[in-house]
């Protein structure tokens, strides 16, 4: 190989560094290179699934929210419905209250007008009854002084219905 300008000392050299180069190139360039892509890898799927996990935790909390505000809605208007049932109910009782009181007030107005009517006939039967003592007393020209002729006179006069129109 010298006719071709190769001397195998140089070249065994060469093929010993290029094997030297290579082993240390694949110890400190190839193998750090290849442990920094494979942990970026995995900080990569890490993160993918922590990504996956926190979509699924927020999607769970978006449902548990629905849920939440749904549930807050029926209650909500369940209360508006008690609470109009109650106004309702309230309401009916004031009318009812107002009602009964309103009879009361009407019966006791009616009670008292009939008393009223009474004591005015009871004392009109009065006024008669003395007038008609009086007259009579001064027709017969005497005076009635027996008290029992006076009530049996008076209660001939009052029962007896053509003297009252006369």
């Amino acid at each position: 190989m010298d006719a071709l300008g190769i001397e195998w000392t140089l070249l065994l050299a060469q093929i010993v560094n290029f094997a030297i180069l290579i082993v240390l190139l694949r110890m400190f360039l190839y193998q750090p290179v290849l442990n920094m892509l494979n942990a970026r890898k995995e900080r990569i799927a890490q993160s993918m699934k922590d990504a996956e996990r926190v979509s699924a935790a927020a999607r769970e909390a978006e449902q548990d929210k629905a849920k939440v505000l749904e549930q807050a809605r029926r209650e909500a208007q369940e209360i508006r419905a008690q609470a109009t049932r109650d106004a309702e109910k309230i309401a009916q009782d004031v009318r009812g209250r107002a009602e009964q009181e309103a009879t009361d007030i009407r019966m006791k107005s009616q009670a008292d007008a009939a008393k009223q009517v009474e004591l005015a006939l009871a004392d009109a039967n009065k006024q008669i009854a003395d007038l008609a003592i009086l007259a009579t007393e001064k027709l017969l020209g005497r005076e009635l002084a027996n008290k029992a002729e006076q009530q049996r006179f008076l209660a001939e006069f009052l029962a007896d219905p053509g003297s009252k129109g006369k």
